[in-house]
């Protein structure tokens, strides 16, 4: 009996086809240059499309925007909330806020900001290289196009038809 079993499943794994490759519907990554990175500044209040991390510091809100900077929000009183700025931060996916400094992920990098002033923010530091990027698109069962380095920062992932790809998040 269980030499049969082990016969059966060793056939079985051996009757799987290799993936070689796709043609069709898809997710293909968004790209920016590196150089886009260093793009971190204030704009004016964005609309809410994909939260993440939220952090509440005294009267203000601040909720990460997947890949795209933080919103932040005066909470002071909660009936009338009132959104005050944005800080465009390309390729953020998490962050944490100190005293008046933010630390943010920006695809490889660490960046630190001096945001004593949330309306003109300036950016103190980056670190290069600290962080390993996911290099799939999150939350996502299927065939996509693998990531290229060389193109630049992958800050989204779109809905393309694909010729010839070979990643997939499918079991």
């Amino acid at each position: 009996m269980f030499l049969g079993l082990t016969a059966l499943l060793f056939l079985n794994s051996c009757e799987k086809e290799p993936f070689d490759g796709y043609n069709g519907m898809g997710k293909r990554p968004v790209y920016v240059p590196v150089s886009a990175l260093d793009s971190i500044f204030n704009l004016p209040p964005q609309p809410i499309v994909q939260s993440g991390t939220i952090f509440l510091q005294d009267s203000l809100f601040f909720m990460l925007e997947q890949k795209k900077g933080i919103h932040v929000f005066n909470v002071k009183d909660s009936v009338n909330t009132n959104a005050l700025t944005f800080f465009k931060i390309p390729a953020i996916t998490d962050f944490v806020v100190s005293g008046n400094r933010l630390y943010a992920d920006s695809w490889k990098d660490l960046v630190v900001l001096d945001i004593s002033d949330i309306f003109q923010i300036k950016v103190l530091e980056r670190q290069t290289d600290v962080f390993s990027p996911i290099l799939y698109p999150p939350l996502y069962d299927g065939i996509f196009e693998c990531v290229d380095l060389s193109k630049g920062a992958v800050i989204d992932w779109e809905d393309a038809q694909l010729e010839h790809v070979r990643c997939h998040t499918i079991n």
